[in-house]
């Protein structure tokens, strides 16, 4: 049992996260030499900002790829987590559209790059860059989000023999400590934002938390979010890329469903649940959930939503030099937020 207390707790999280590490970057010419010298790669890089690692797309004479690096602060070994997790997917389930690694020229899927400042050495990778569309930029219908429901469903299905020394991580994101987030409440100034974030809370302290070591776990894809599927709407399969693995961890199931339909609630505030269970129909076609677990995944869905909105605020109070970019795009969270929670709890779908 974890005897530290929330506030304890939660810096923990942070720290492991890290959310809070300042970005150290490499110069340009300098991952080029490491791409060459590693991988025999050559062309042209281009940076993409990121939150955390440095990340870069490399234009090469007949291929694109996608160049990770990971910051000193980050463990290597939560790294390593991440690519087992996307090597066990290309050995298992070559047929998903997971992302896939390029081998350096000794045949590793991760390069270490010895650091000379911060706790860690640095990981380098390099993945296939992958064609298609952000499902956040298209209108989705009912029938294409049930097969992104599906899609999340098949790769839930082939990482269920999947396991590795550091799938415990402590991750901020992971909604099976989320009963634990409650000091975030103190970086709210607005008393009708507290007042729905506090409601939340007590739903999931009441309708999940006693369910926590009951809920079958295992290691989760974690963020199958609008950004990270790509889709193309000319394709019977609908969902053409899977992508950034970076917060796999080990948590309840029907944790994982919840991030994909967080993502999608309270878009249409007319019907604020109807893409969301759009997505949980296509899951339900693949990977049945049991009836019990319904108001589980309901309140779950919201929580992953109000986690996003308050580590959007908590963010804004440490970066104040983009407190108001921040929080003028959480704003769209606290309305959806809202609108959700005033509609009528859906009814279960399906049989309990």
């Amino acid at each position: 049992m974890d005897v530290r207390t929330d506030s304890e707790f939660f810096d923990a999280v942070v720290a492991e996260s890290g959310l809070l590490a300042e970005q150290s970057q490499l110069t340009d010419s300098t991952v080029k030499r490491l791409l060459e010298s590693s991988y025999g790669l050559q062309g042209k890089l281009v940076r993409i900002p990121t939150e955390k690692d440095e990340t870069f797309r490399l234009q090469g004479r007949d291929e694109t790829f996608l160049v990770k690096v990971s910051s000193p602060e980050e463990d290597p070994g939560i790294v390593q987590l991440q690519t087992a997790c996307m090597v066990h997917l290309e050995r298992t389930a070559p047929d998903l559209p997971v992302q896939r690694l390029v081998r350096s020229l000794g045949g590793a899927a991760e390069v270490l790059i010895p650091a000379p400042t911060g706790p860690f050495d640095r990981v380098l990778r390099v993945m296939r860059f992958m064609p298609g569309e952000l499902l956040a930029k298209h209108d989705a219908s009912a029938g294409q989000f049930q097969l992104v429901g599906s899609s999340l469903a098949r790769v839930g299905l082939a990482l269920q023999d999947f396991d590795h020394p550091r799938a415990d991580r402590l991750l901020l994101w992971d909604l099976k400590h989320f009963h634990r987030m409650r000091p975030l409440l103190g970086y709210l100034d607005d008393r009708e934002k507290r007042s729905l974030a506090e409601d939340v809370f007590d739903q999931f302290d009441a309708t999940v938390v006693p369910h926590l070591d009951t809920l079958p776990s295992q290691v989760v894809h974690g963020d199958f979010s609008p950004f990270n599927v790509l889709v193309d709407p000319n394709s019977p399969a609908y969902v053409t890329g899977i992508i950034d693995f970076g917060d796999v961890v080990r948590t309840p199931v029907i944790f994982d469903v919840s991030v994909t339909m967080a993502n999608l609630l309270g878009a249409d505030p007319r019907n604020p649940w109807e893409r969301a269970l759009s997505v949980l129909d296509g899951y339900q076609s693949v990977s049945p959930l049991p009836g019990q677990e319904f108001e589980a995944l309901v309140v779950s869905a919201q929580a992953r939503l109000l986690l996003r909105a308050l580590i959007t605020q908590w963010r804004a109070s440490h970066l104040p030099q983009r407190r108001d970019y921040l929080l003028s795009h959480s704003k769209p969270d606290w309305d959806r937020l809202a609108s959700t929670g005033a509609a009528p709890a859906p009814n279960c779908p399906f049989t309990p």
